[in-house]
């Protein structure tokens, strides 16, 4: 839906202050009072958009770690910094918890495939932390991107050793 990416646009491009009602109708070319319509308000809007943009990015369930990495960091970043506004919208205001979890928690669903339900929420959590750390610094090198990657799941497989031999 064109209001929903062009709210998308604003906030990864502008920040989370460029987000107005009037100014997403103006950046999608419809006629004001679109918002309203579909929406109710801005805080509908808002809410919408955790759906929203976790159907545009997907979830890396296939293909290497690294890969979705660079993209979140490389030709995606404004998407990326769309989805860290919401972050902060949501750690800010309650109401917008319930959507954040919802559309998170398909993100996990999608790594516990990959690394199994109990690593899944981890999993996610440190990659979030390396793209944010890529964000700050302006870094999407693959090389250090490979090696971060390496680092966290060799690590798990320690802990994960380390926790079964403390069950026997």
């Amino acid at each position: 839906m064109r209001l929903l990416d062009a709210a998308l646009e604003l906030l990864g491009r502008l920040g989370v202050a460029a987000l107005t009602v009037r100014g997403t109708e103006d950046a999608a070319g419809l006629p004001h009072g679109s918002v309203r319509h579909h929406f109710g308000d801005r805080a509908g809007m808002v809410a919408a958009l955790f759906d929203h943009l976790a159907d545009r990015e997907g979830a890396p369930a296939d293909g290497p770690i690294v890969a979705a990495l660079e993209q979140w960091l490389g030709p995606g970043r404004e998407l990326t910094l769309a989805r860290y506004e919401l972050f902060l919208m949501a750690a800010r205001d309650p109401t917008l918890r319930v959507p954040l979890i919802r559309a998170r928690d398909r993100f996990v669903a999608a790594a516990a495939a990959r690394v199994g339900p109990a690593a899944a929420p981890t999993l996610v959590a440190a990659l979030d932390g390396l793209v944010l750390d890529g964000l700050v610094r302006g870094d999407n090198d693959p090389d250090r991107l490979r090696a971060a990657v390496t680092q966290i799941t060799d690590a798990w497989g320690r802990h994960a050793e380390d926790n079964s031999i403390d069950r026997q």
